[in-house]
């Protein structure tokens, strides 16, 4: 009878079979998916570019997506005002408005953007904003936004008030695009385009989240790295003593050159490229004021441009090693699907040459 195998032993054979098929399949599967890091310097649009594959190559928001970010951007709405009434002290500019005063007082006091159990807005907080935007002291603050931190977004929330604080406002694609929540630890988004499926981890840019970037480098496939342009003439959130282009580059620097990346796709997005050329056009806030080795002329947004690549492609230290810029806006979603389209056709290329399929 010990020559026959029991019906214990059959069962544990076919648990043992399933479970070495389903690891093959899953094996497999993995092997499909392409593995891709995106990194950056806080402020750099990173998150931006991570909402904008998810509406192109994605099934974009579902409504309950969509107002699943209603309180963020009524927040960020919220907020860039206190940043702009916080840059009139700062500035030492006057409210035009005596009375706007009351107002002021009411948005710098609001900590929860809706009434209690609700998602609409306190109706003095609406009244109070909406006063305020026509102040020509608010007005003169906003103008000079760039001598505090204000958030890039501040201008369209500003343009879009009335939509976003009415009672039944429901956030746009383009309202996602541009709202903001500092990325902490480590966010996962999966696409797939034609039959290819990639894996996007974002982690948050600010100094004290780089230390659980290490978790995500095994077996990455390509590096996208964003470096935010108009960030030439500003400082980090988190060291007002650190110009943010400056930090871009020496982040970027130890990532192109870091052991784990020799073989790596290291493609770089120079992003925001609709606020960089506006400061480079219409404002005296010149690029050799705060880079000083640029010697190109003023105004001139396709030099400057190109001398901050430059600047950022120096840094690669490998010379068999090759870095692919993009200049890109990531609230663009036509900018970005052309880009992001040429970027994943390389990937894929690249990865092919490496297995020997070409």
């Amino acid at each position: 009878m010990g020559c026959f195998p029991s019906v214990e032993d059959k069962s544990a054979k076919q648990r043992s079979e399933l479970i070495d098929k389903r690891l093959l399949q899953d094996a497999k599967q993995y092997e499909n998916i392409i593995k891709l890091l995106l990194l950056g310097a806080g402020e750099s649009g990173k998150s931006t570019l991570v909402k904008q594959m998810k509406i192109i190559h994605s099934s974009g928001f579902s409504e309950k997506e969509l107002l699943s970010y209603k309180l963020t951007v009524c927040d960020n709405l919220i907020s860039s005002m206190k940043v702009v009434l916080n840059g009139m002290g700062q500035l030492r500019i006057m409210l035009d408005v005596p009375r706007n005063k009351a107002h002021a007082e009411v948005v710098l006091s609001c900590h929860e953007p809706f009434l209690p159990g609700t998602s609409t807005m306190y109706p003095e907080v609406v009244h109070g904003i909406r006063e305020l935007w026509k102040d020509a002291g608010v007005r003169r603050s906003f103008d000079k936004s760039f001598e505090y931190q204000l958030n890039d977004s501040a201008a369209y929330f500003f343009d879009n008030m009335e939509r976003i604080m009415a009672k039944d406002y429901v956030p746009s694609s383009s309202d996602v695009l541009r709202s903001r929540v500092r990325t902490t630890g480590i966010t996962e988004t999966q696409i797939r385009v034609e039959n290819v499926s990639y894996k996007i981890y974002d982690v948050g840019g600010q100094r004290s989240e780089r230390r659980k970037w290490i978790q995500c480098f095994d077996d990455v496939k390509a590096v996208l790295f964003v470096a935010a342009l108009s960030g030439y003439d500003m400082t980090l959130f988190e060291d007002c003593t650190t110009n943010r282009l400056d930090e871009s580059l020496l982040l970027f620097q130890a990532i192109c050159n870091n052991k784990f990346f020799v073989s790596t796709s290291m493609i770089l997005f120079l992003n925001k490229v609709d606020l960089f050329r506006e400061k480079i056009m219409y404002t005296k806030r010149h690029l050799r004021i705060y880079m000083r080795d640029y010697t190109g002329p003023d105004h001139d947004v396709e030099s400057a441009g190109k001398f901050i690549q430059g600047q950022f492609t120096e840094r690669n230290q490998n010379r068999n090693k090759l870095v692919y810029p993009h200049f890109t806006t990531a609230t663009d979603t036509n900018m970005v699907q052309v880009v992001l389209n040429v970027v994943l056709d390389h990937i894929i290329m690249e990865n092919l040459e490496r297995t020997s399929l070409l």
